[in-house]
């Protein structure tokens, strides 16, 4: 059998899904070599929550003090905080804005400045499709997305790490924003990397890799073996590493909830105790496409909110002393509507809220809710409808790459954008 591309990558691939791990595309053109790159900081770790379904913003972190908030939302505004009673109530942050009541759980990382909130994120060039926006903050590039690979990889291709397993989703598949010319990986759960006969010994693998090219009779020079060498190497590298993690008993700090998001959060503190390089980790937490019912404090809404903010405060409380090494950034689609429709829930929107959470955030002075308020009343609005953008996302994530993972290449990471600070990590 001939060795074409094509074939190894199916190969590949039926290897990745039967370990657990789904390895980057192996055949895209190789990155720049490694001579020519900088290294990344050591240790850091950046962990990406993408909210897929384009979260309500502003009932996440509520601008309770704008007076157009409670007559735009009757019947889901989320009512202003009180000193006698707090059930159900924003729970204050600044005098102007406060968090959700059922993002409790967030309250002590906001109180000590080691959480912050970044309102009117967004682009210019919003469709409000749940697909095409999903790409534009996966692949960072704004209008034609489809020949971009992700905005993670590319930081991967423009940097050196410090180890064999540089980024990982924790999920049933790589997303967008990994893909590209570099290794990441989709891991299920730590846990199932094992082979359905029990074989956990890289020797399997290596042989089948081994074994293609062995077929390969009419193979250029140097071309076969260099694509086993390289892009197979780094593969049975990146499994040896989160298969030796399998064995080892956790113990999280305390425990998590019950929850998916909650139990993903879990294995992205076990990798990143591990110390294994990791600089990037991505977790899916979908559901908030609230057209109808989405409710107040009550509802799917803030049954959502809830699960966020405990797996969150679960997950940096676990982290310990590593959390001052980690930043967890949330992101959306778009925000939604600030007006509500006439089915108790948002349509899709514009500007919107980003949530932060790191040690390495807290410095004096910081207000807990960063970005330019733009206004609810009806002539601050885009459209008449959305809150409007003050802050481009892509000046958030290149803050993130360049102050605290250390990669200053941003015009190749997130290209054709000129970038202005947002204050989230000190200059």
């Amino acid at each position: 059998m001939h060795l074409t591309r094509r074939y190894f990558l199916k190969l590949s691939g039926a290897i990745g899904a039967y370990l657990g791990v789904t390895p980057f595309d192996l055949f895209a053109e190789d990155a720049a070599p490694a001579a020519a790159l900088k290294p990344v900081r050591k240790g850091k770790t950046l962990v990406l929550v993408f909210m897929r379904g384009g979260v309500d913003g502003l009932n996440l972190v509520i601008p309770w003090k704008d007076k157009n908030y409670s007559t735009l939302r009757k019947s889901i505004q989320i009512p202003s905080p009180s000193r006698e009673k707090n059930d159900g109530r924003a729970i204050d942050l600044d005098g102007f804005f406060g968090l959700h009541p059922r993002l409790a759980a967030l309250l002590p990382f906001f109180k000590d400045g080691t959480a912050a909130a970044l309102h009117a994120v967004g682009h210019d060039r919003n469709t409000r499709s749940h697909f095409e926006e999903q790409d534009v903050w996966e692949t960072g590039v704004t209008g034609n997305t489809i020949n971009s690979d992700g905005w993670v990889n590319r930081h991967l291709l423009t940097s050196t790490g410090h180890g064999p397993i540089r980024a990982v989703a924790i999920g049933e598949a790589l997303p967008r924003i990994m893909h590209g010319k570099c290794c990441a990986y989709a891991v299920r759960g730590i846990d199932d990397l094992s082979l359905p006969d029990g074989r956990t010994d890289r020797a399997t693998v290596g042989a089948a890799l081994e074994h293609a090219y062995r077929k390969d009779a009419k193979k250029k020079a140097g071309d076969a073996r260099d694509l086993l060498a390289d892009t197979g190497q780094a593969t049975l590298e990146g499994i040896e590493k989160l298969r030796g993690i399998v064995g080892q008993k956790y113990e999280p700090k305390l425990p998590y909830p019950q929850t998916d998001i909650a139990r993903q959060l879990m294995q992205a503190a076990r990798l990143i105790k591990a110390d294994v390089g990791l600089e990037v980790v991505e977790v899916d937490y979908g559901g908030w496409d609230t057209h109808q019912f989405q409710g107040a404090a009550q509802g799917p809404y803030g049954d959502l909110a809830q699960g966020l903010a405990e797996a969150l405060a679960a997950f940096v409380t676990d982290l310990g002393e590593k959390a001052n090494d980690v930043i967890v950034l949330t992101m959306s689609d778009f925000g939604r509507t600030a007006e509500e429709n006439g089915t108790g829930g948002t349509d899709h929107g514009w500007g919107n809220v980003l949530l932060a959470m790191s040690p390495s955030l807290k410095r004096e002075g910081r207000k807990p809710v960063l970005g330019t308020w733009p206004g609810l009343a009806p002539d601050q609005l885009h459209d008449k409808r959305d809150l409007m953008h003050t802050t481009d996302f892509r000046d958030v994530m290149a803050e993130v790459v360049k102050g605290h993972l250390g990669n200053e290449t941003l015009a190749k990471v997130l290209p054709d954008h000129e970038f202005k600070a947002v204050g989230l990590l000190q200059a």
